[in-house]
């Protein structure tokens, strides 16, 4: 006789979420490098007396702040993944608002990492 028999329905497993780990944590640190690049240019920028670098460098500050909550919002992908996924999303839109251009490819890998958190 089988072990679930009767309609019992059989036990699901527990689904591995090592790529939305992985991409959320190589996404954070492009984010980083990419906030630390932005400031640089505005640290140039305001050495130039330049008007905006101040918001640039600001800026940079916050892509680097969304970028640490990605990755710790990776790391804690196994507790609610459907929650998770839709801030690491979050932050991915984020980042790439906050630093355009450099945000492309650490936006792009924090966005499929909460896209990837999303299904079952």
């Amino acid at each position: 006789m089988s072990k679930y028999q009767n309609n019992e329905v059989t036990p699901v497993a527990h689904q591995s979420r090592t790529a939305e780990l992985v991409l959320g944590i190589i996404g954070g640190i492009f984010g980083i490098i990419a906030g630390l690049l932005a400031m640089t240019i505005g640290g140039i920028g305001s050495a130039l007396e330049t008007s905006g670098s101040a918001g640039v460098s600001n800026l940079g500050v916050v892509c680097i702040i969304v970028s640490v909550l990605a990755i710790i919002l990776s790391v804690m992908i196994n507790r609610n993944h459907v929650l998770m996924g839709w801030l690491i999303i979050l932050c991915g839109i984020l980042n790439f608002v906050f630093v355009s251009f450099f945000g492309i490819l650490s936006g792009l890998l924090i966005v499929i990492a909460g896209g990837l958190a999303l299904r079952k």
